[in-house]
């Protein structure tokens, strides 16, 4: 009997030790995903915008986070696969025009809403002004892990083609800030050439900055050999 109680209570005090882990991940990640919104909402009433084209910007990028969102629900926040957040991102109108080619791996919740917002910029850009604007513009999204110095880097490319002639921009929005500014927490090196035959935007990043915490589980590439 003394031994059963024993055994009852270090289960108990592991469950509550648990519990206190788990809320203190979910404040965190409140805070983070509130602190997006806000950077959100702030930067895009700023941008010399009407309130009905500001309401329209501002939906459209918290919609990009709540489908992002959605996708960490379903894997209980272990981890989005970047594949999804790039296809759901064209699932409806444009999903013919984008082709998307080794982004099999999966990132981190911080690492998916920064993407998500990458995405989403680059995609509303290129529906405005660049290749989606025209029926025969097309979209390449390429992914590929190397090593580089003993270590694992992901790039990403985007390229565009069959759109308007490209000219650089004359200020400096939200976009930007989002491809520059705010990749910079996870190391990104980012490159823009604003050819005039399409937009190229390419970024490279440690894989250990966006990798899930239980990678070996989680991220497996098509070859079958964990990152």
């Amino acid at each position: 009997g003394v031994v059963a109680t024993v055994v009852d209570i270090s289960e108990r005090v592991r469950a509550q030790d648990h519990q206190r882990f788990l809320v203190r991940d979910l404040q965190h990640r409140t805070q983070n995903l509130f602190a997006v919104v806000q950077s959100i909402i702030a930067r895009s009433l700023i941008e010399g915008q009407t309130v009905a084209q500001a309401k329209q910007v501002i939906a459209g990028r918290l919609q990009a986070l709540a489908r992002t969102h959605a996708i960490l629900d379903g894997t209980a926040w272990e981890g989005a696969p970047l594949r999804e957040i790039l296809k759901r991102e064209f699932d409806t109108d444009f999903s013919n025009h984008v082709d998307i080619n080794g982004c099999d791996i999966v990132v981190n919740a911080s690492a998916a809403h920064q993407f998500a917002l990458i995405v989403h910029e680059l995609g509303t850009n290129a529906i405005k002004y660049g290749a989606l604007s025209a029926p025969g513009g097309h979209i390449s999204i390429v992914g590929s892990i190397k090593q580089t110095h003993g270590a694992s880097q992901f790039s990403m490319l985007w390229s565009e083609s069959g759109g308007p002639p490209v000219a650089m921009p004359t200020r400096k929005g939200f976009g930007s800030i989002v491809f520059f500014d705010a990749a910079k927490q996870f190391g990104m090196d980012i490159n823009v050439n604003y050819d005039p035959t399409g937009l190229i935007y390419q970024l490279h990043v440690p894989v250990h900055e966006i990798q899930p915490s239980k990678v070996s589980e989680i991220v497996t590439p098509p070859d079958g050999i964990a990152i």
